[in-house]
């Protein structure tokens, strides 16, 4: 019986000491808690004691089951990879811009009301991909205590806007066009950036809000890409950027010798009525932009961009103003005889991005100059006959307003113009242009939309009568368009 007894005790502090550790594990692998605890504070008690832990132990699964619901919500990432320590990333859109205007014009898209018999021309469609763009910017390979490195290539098909294009006929141009490929090292601790290749100009850098292809270039609006060497300063809000760029020439007969009139060639009379031209000596030269420069051309710019807190914290108003200059002077073969150059190319302008409130915003450009027509179609894409013509000098501007709107709508609206001074026009030429578009875009996603806009151009033909310009031909155009777009990223 004592056997038995004290068997019996052993096996009931066995059973005791085997809780105990039970305990002690479990509330070591559960969640700390004062109910986890409190069992093994009080072994003489070991009978609640399991009820206590094994309550708590399903507490963790909602932890596993919110970060499981979590993860769906990180963003995109965007298409990149790495390739020798350069970070690659695609980027592009695929767009079809689809018009009705209501007189015939050259090419796919238009920046003027044609010339010609008003009311005799039939309406015209078309269809176009050529503003499909790919690109890819390219960052580093750099360590910490090195300037940064960034790099772009971009390229469309608005090469060739001709009804040819994308006809899938043999031997049609494709239209490929580089659009942007440079590379920039910045000195972050200067506020210095160097840029070496094509991209936009430093001067008028904006845009009308519009899906017209043109741009509005030739009726207000001006700016191109050109190979070009950037230098930029940012100083606190305030940023400088000067540029040497390629001096693309116009398209012009030099004379030679300009200095020295041939009397035995007869003098050439302008066929609007304008004062004889003397020939000259030699023969003349057809120039063109195959044609190499003596020197580059030059553009410069300051802008100022300061918070525009009442639109919201990243809103900014910019305010910029620039100009550029251009000797247009082709180099000689032979330095004794030059061929004379044109008047210079020259701009004065100023740019202005205004948040009004957080979903409008004001946009608008201002330029006055001369010889502009390689500048993105300004002097309303005209340029002179001969070097010795003169400077065809205009006046542009345009101003537009972009709206965020509910629904997954947006809209914007604007108008514009260039004209030419009364020296500058020539009998049968545009002496103005103007515009004014509207358009409504539906948001199907934040990366694709489609928007129907309406433009309408006006312009001014010079008729050259009774010796003077004292009266012009209007003419007038409408454009439907509707714009399918997916950008990605």
């Amino acid at each position: 019986m004592m056997k038995i007894k004290k068997a019996s005790k052993l096996a009931k502090l066995s059973a005791v000491a085997l809780l105990l550790s039970t305990s002690i594990v479990v509330a070591q692998e559960a969640p700390a808690s004062t109910t986890e605890t409190a069992p093994v504070a009080a072994p003489e008690a070991p009978v609640p004691a399991p009820a206590q832990v094994v309550a708590p132990a399903p507490a963790p699964a909602p932890v596993v089951v919110a970060v499981a619901e979590a993860a769906p919500a990180k963003p995109a990432e965007t298409v990149s990879a790495t390739v020798a320590g350069t970070k690659i990333s695609l980027y592009g859109r695929l767009e079809l811009n689809t018009a009705y205007e209501t007189d015939v014009t050259n090419g796919l898209w238009s920046a003027n009301a044609p010339s010609g018999a008003k009311g005799d021309a039939q309406g015209r469609t078309s269809l176009s991909i050529a503003r499909t763009r790919l690109g890819f910017n390219l960052e580093g390979p750099s360590k910490d205590d090195e300037p940064s490195l960034k790099g772009r290539f971009e390229a469309d098909f608005a090469g060739n806007s001709s009804y040819s294009n994308f006809n899938g006929t043999s031997g049609s141009n494709s239209g490929f066009r580089i659009r942007q490929s440079y590379g920039s090292v910045s000195f972050k601790d200067l506020g210095l950036t160097l840029l070496f290749g094509q991209t936009d100009d430093v001067v008028t850098p904006l845009d009308p809000p519009s899906v017209n292809p043109s741009s509005y270039n030739g009726a207000g609006n001006i700016g191109n890409r050109r190979p070009q060497i950037r230098v930029t300063e940012a100083i606190g809000p305030v940023e400088v950027a000067v540029a040497a760029t390629h001096d693309r020439t116009y398209g012009y007969t030099a004379r030679i010798d300009k200095d020295k009139a041939d009397p035995d060639r007869a003098a050439i009379k302008g066929s609007d009525g304008s004062d004889s031209i003397p020939a000259y000596k030699g023969t003349d030269k057809a120039v063109t932009d195959a044609d190499a420069p003596t020197i580059p051309a030059f553009q410069g710019r300051v802008g100022v961009k300061l918070p525009a807190s009442w639109a919201g914290e990243k809103a900014s108003l910019v305010l910029g103003l620039g100009g550029l200059f251009a000797k247009n002077e082709v180099a000689n073969l032979d330095d004794k005889n030059r061929y004379a150059s044109p008047e210079p190319s020259y701009m004065f302008g100023a740019d202005l991005s205004l948040p009004i409130i957080d979903i409008l915003t004001l946009t608008g450009e201002f330029f006055t100059g001369q010889n502009l027509s390689r500048y993105g179609d300004g002097s309303l894409g005209q340029k002179r006959a001969y070097s010795d013509d003169g400077g065809i000098k205009s006046i542009g501007w345009w101003g537009g307003l972009a709206a965020k709107l509910p629904a997954s709508l947006s809209a914007g609206a604007g108008v514009g113009a260039e004209s030419l001074d009364d020296k500058s026009k020539s009998n049968g030429n545009a002496e103005s242009n103007m515009f004014i578009f509207a358009n409504l875009a539906y948001n199907f996603t934040s990366a694709a939309k489609a928007t129907f806009e309406y433009v309408n151009f006006s312009t001014d033909y010079s008729v050259f009568k009774n010796g003077k310009y004292d009266s012009s031909d209007n003419r007038s155009l409408n454009r439907f368009e509707l714009n399918f777009r997916y950008d990605f990223k």
